[in-house]
C-alpha cells in the first residue's frame, strides 16, 4: 500500500501557454510578483521547499512530491513548489535560518533540529525520552493539545508554522553493539540529534550529529557504534540494514512523532493570495492523513525483509524499558527549566499522559490531576 501520488496535469510551461499566465522571473526562487498577494488567477508563484528526507525513499517520494504535486495541480500551475533533499541547496541544520531570511520559502523538516533556538523545539515533534505514546491517534491528541506552544516558538523566530506535516513511526535504534541493559549505553557513540542527543548523553552515550546521508558509512566504518534514524522502511530504503547488526526495541527515545513540520517564511506567506493558501493547506492534510495507514503497513514489510536479512532485534526486557523510562523523566524534570516553553511544553505533556491513562508516567513529571 502506497500513499496516492497525484498525478500532475499542467506542468509550468503548459499553464502558461494554456492561461496566458505572464510569469515575472525571480533569481533563487520566490514569489513571481510584488503584488503582496494582489495578484490575480494570472500570477505564478513560483517556491523551493527544503526536506532532511532523501530522495528515492518512500517518506520523499510518497509524501514530498505528492504534496508539490497536488499543489501544482490544485492551483492550475499558479503555485509551483520545487522541493529539495537533504543537504542538496545548503545542509540540513542551515534550513531554519534560510526558511526565516526568506532564501527558500518552505519546509517539510523535522523540529528537533531547533534546539540551539529553544529547547522546545526538542519535544515538539512528539519526541520526547520515555514516550509511552504509540499510535497515531494518542499522538494526535497530543498535537492537537500542544501544537500552540510550537507555533509560538516559530512565531518568536518570525517563522510561520503550518503544524504537521506527515506522521512518523517510532525511530529504530541500529547498533553494531548488542545492548540489553542501560548500563551498555556505557562509552557508546550514538548517532543521533535535537533532544535524544541529550538523553543519550543522561544515559551515558556520546552522541554525534550526522547528516542522514553520512550515516551509512559511518555504521560502515565503525566511525559510531549506533545510530537512530526513521523508521524500518526508510532506513532499509537507505541501505542500512547492510551496515547492522542489531535494532534495539523499543526505541527508547520516542513514540509515534510527528515526522516533518511544515514552515515558511510570514512574507511569502501573506503574498499568496487565499485560496492557494488554502490549496497549500488542503494537500498537507492529504499527505499527513495518507501517511498514518501507508507508513504503518510499509514499516511493518520493511522489518520483515531487515530480519530475512540476519538483522537481530533485540526486545529489551520491562524491567530495563521500565528503568530508561524512569531515567527520562528525570531528564524531562530538568528540561523544563531550559525555557518558558519547554516547562509549557512538558506540563501539558503530563496532562495530556494522564488524560490518554498514563497516570504513572504523567505523575513522575508532576502532573497531579
Amino acid at each position: 500500500m502506497t500513499i496516492k501520488n497525484h498525478k500532475r496535469f499542467l506542468t509550468a510551461a503548459a499553464a502558461a501557454i494554456s492561461l496566458g499566465i505572464a510569469v515575472t522571473g525571480c533569481s533563487g526562487g520566490g514569489v513571481l510578483n510584488s503584488d503582496g498577494g494582489e495578484g490575480d488567477e494570472n500570477t505564478v508563484y513560483r517556491w523551493r521547499l527544503v526536506t532532511q528526507q532523501i530522495p528515492g525513499t518512500a517518506r520523499y517520494d510518497e509524501t514530498i512530491v505528492p504534496f508539490v504535486e497536488g499543489v501544482e495541480e490544485a492551483s492550475g500551475g499558479r503555485l509551483i513548489i520545487e522541493p529539495f533533499g537533504a543537504d542538496v541547496l545548503f545542509p540540513t541544520t542551515e534550513t531554519f535560518a534560510a526558511v526565516q531570511r526568506g532564501t527558500i520559502e518552505m519546509a517539510a523538516i523535522f523540529g528537533g533540529y531547533w534546539t540551539g533556538v529553544d529547547p522546545v523545539f526538542g519535544l515538539s515533534p512528539g519526541s520526547v525520552p520515555g514516550d509511552p505514546i504509540m499510535t497515531f491517534e494518542e499522538h494526535q491528541q497530543r498535537v492537537d493539545a500542544l501544537q500552540p506552544i510550537v507555533d509560538e516558538a516559530y512565531a518568536q523566530s518570525d517563522i510561520l508554522s503550518l503544524g504537521a506535516f506527515d506522521y512518523g513511526n517510532p525511530e529504530i535504534l541500529m547498533s553494531n553493539v548488542k545492548i540489553d541493559e542501560i548500563a551498555d549505553f556505557q562509552g557508546l557513540n550514538i548517532r543521533t540529534s535535537g533532544i535524544s542527543s541529550l538523553y543519550y548523553s543522561h544515559l551515558g552515550a556520546s552522541a554525534i550529529a550526522l547528516s542522514a546521508p553520512e550515516i551509512y558509512s559511518a555504521l560502515q566504518l565503525g566511525t559510531i557504534d549506533a545510530a537512530e534514524f526513521n523508521d524500518y522502511l526508510v532506513n532499509g530504503e537507505m541501505g542500512l540494514a547492510e551496515v547492522t547488526t542489531y535494532v534495539i526495541e523499543p526505541v527508547l527515545h520516542q513514540g509515534v512523532i510527528s515526522d516533518k513540520e511544515l514552515i515558511v517564511n510570514p512574507e511569502a506567506w501573506e503574498s499568496l493570495p487565499k485560496d492557494l493558501q488554502q490549496i497549500v493547506t488542503a494537500e498537507r492534510d492529504e499527505v499527513r492523513d495518507a501517511s498514518i495507514d501507508a507508513y504503518t503497513q510499509l514499516n511493518e514489510e520493511a522489518k520483515q525483509k531487515w530480519l530475512d536479512e540476519g538483522v537481530e532485534i533485540v526486545e529489551l526486557p520491562d524491567d530495563v524499558v521500565e528503568e530508561a523510562r524512569v531515567a527520562a523523566a528525570e531528564f524531562l524534570n530538568a528540561y523544563k527549566d531550559e525555557s518558558d516553553l519547554t516547562r509549557q511544553y512538558i506540563e501539558g505533556y503530563a496532562k495530556v499522559l494522564f488524560d490518554l491513562g498514563y497516570v504513572k508516567e504523567a505523575e513522575r513529571l508532576g502532573f497531579t490531576g
